[in-house]
């Protein structure tokens, strides 16, 4: 059962996202099912009812990646909010008004094989940290990924916006 959160008058569903780093720099984003070749992401999913953003970030690392449960999560203090359109929620029938992710970094070494999920993930690839950015579809999600660099002492300096 997915497990939601009440804020600001709206009923959010709880997500996970992970910056996975390999100990040459690089980052690992996945090209769900239902993306468009070119168009990445950032490894998680959503959290169970009565499951931790931390066991779930786990979780989801070893079903769509095959990483082992054994590593360090680092919880990054990024805001990760996406509120639907009134319209996007009526089309798709959407009993909740957005999605609230707790945003997580890991470092692992470059040469830990991966396992992909095949139901979920299409393709997962390692992109220099200064190329990720663009892979990203979407403005908010380049931000995102921007502030989380810049919070983890990476990342280039500039504006944060939510």
């Amino acid at each position: 059962m997915t497990a939601y959160i009440e804020a600001d008058g709206m009923r959010l569903r709880r997500k996970v996202r992970a910056l996975v780093i390999n100990d040459g720099g690089d980052v690992l984003l996945v090209r769900p099912h239902g993306y468009r070749e070119g168009e990445w992401t950032l490894a998680g999913g959503g959290v169970e009812d009565g499951e931790s953003p931390v066991a779930a970030m786990r979780r989801e690392l070893a079903e769509e990646l095959g990483i082992d449960l054994n590593f360090d999560l680092e919880e990054i203090p990024v805001t990760n909010r996406f509120i639907y359109s009134a319209e996007h929620k009526a089309k798709r029938a959407l009993d909740h008004d957005g999605q609230d992710a707790v945003m997580f970094a890991c470092r692992i070494g470059r040469n830990v094989p991966l396992r992909l999920q095949p139901e979920e993930i299409a393709d997962a690839r390692w992109f220099p940290a200064n190329d990720a950015e663009r892979a990203f579809p979407v403005e908010k999600q380049r931000q995102i990924f921007a502030d989380c660099m810049v919070a983890l002492g990476s990342g280039r300096k500039g504006a944060t916006r939510r």
